[in-house]
């Protein structure tokens, strides 16, 4: 009576394994590009080597490291000291550029923005936008979550969103 459940699972196992000798095993490996491999957006990386060339007046930069996501998204940490009140900061955001400035409103309004305030709609306060592109953006949407030595935001810029943290170290 014992002798069957071994003969079941020996012949469960010959069955495996003729079907993985025959390759009729499907084989799930993720076959995804890794980051470093795929291709960039062409207008985030422009973007992000501009501000990292550029620091906003008054500062400097003490480390600036990009990690992109996918093709579309990338993820960057800085810190920079502000050369007049000695503050140094550091920020970690992410950049994710959409197709159409319509499709990163909808992503803007379908995120949790609670306890987050609107800042700022005014594009003139885009500058740093208008500096890396060469033109300003035709939407800006600021918004702004402030804790003790801490700030949450979510900003978008045309096609591009940006949400991070940047706490006062």
């Amino acid at each position: 009576m014992r002798l069957k459940p071994i003969t079941a699972i020996i012949v469960l196992l010959l069955v495996v394994a003729s079907l993985l000798v025959s390759g009729c095993t499907n084989n799930t490996t993720n076959q995804t590009p890794s980051a470093s491999t795929a291709t960039h957006d062409a207008f985030l990386e422009n973007y992000l080597a501009v501000a990292k060339s550029d620091p906003y007046k008054n500062e400097s930069r003490k480390a600036w490291e990009v990690t992109w996501i996918n093709s579309t998204s990338a993820h960057l940490e800085e810190t920079t000291k502000n050369n007049t009140t000695n503050v140094t900061k550091n920020a970690v955001s992410t950049y994710t550029v959409f197709p159409t400035t319509q499709d990163a409103t909808n992503y803007l309004n379908a995120m949790n923005k609670t306890g987050y305030s609107l800042a700022s709609t005014d594009i003139n306060d885009a500058q740093g936008y208008q500096k890396r592109t060469g033109h300003a953006p035709q939407v800006y949407k600021y918004y702004v979550l402030n804790e003790f030595y801490t700030q949450h935001f979510i900003v978008q810029f045309d096609n591009l969103v940006k949400v991070g943290i940047s706490k006062q170290l």
